[in-house]
């Protein structure tokens, strides 16, 4: 995947602590090297917004990329809004888009759904709830 970079895609929020998250999450998979590049991007209220980012994306010559939405589940958000900023048809997990005339391969992968490993990281929560409460 050297010829691909990844698009992580969170909420936003006036919160600080949502966009660092993200932001770790980004240096979290870039410093795996599994990509050419990974990028972010919200698409309420922080910056930068999908179009922002893919615009950036085009800038730098990539022509392949995964948007990865940071969401638990499929809600509206990653079913319809986030489609349609990425330019793709909804249901759809792969096209090609148009970006300041610029066609990009495009793959937009699930939510994070269901995993054994958040139901121990939600145990190991639940646990420090009742340490830290002593």
């Amino acid at each position: 995947m050297k010829d691909t970079v990844a698009l992580l895609i969170g909420h936003g929020s006036k919160l600080e602590v949502q966009k660092k998250i993200i932001e770790r999450l980004a240096e979290t998979i870039r410093n795996k090297k599994i990509f050419a590049e990974v990028f972010y991007a919200f698409m309420n209220v922080n910056k930068p917004t999908i179009r922002e980012a893919m615009t950036e994306i085009v800038s730098k010559g990539y022509r392949k990329v995964i948007a990865i939405p940071v969401f638990l589940s499929e809600g509206i958000h990653t079913t319809e809004d986030i489609p349609r900023e990425l330019g793709i048809e909804n249901g759809k997990r792969k096209g090609i888009v148009d970006f300041n005339g610029v066609k990009v391969e495009l793959w937009y992968a699930k939510t994070i759904g269901y995993d054994d490993r958040i139901a121990e990281i939600l145990v190991e929560r639940g646990k420090e709830a009742v340490e830290n409460s002593k």
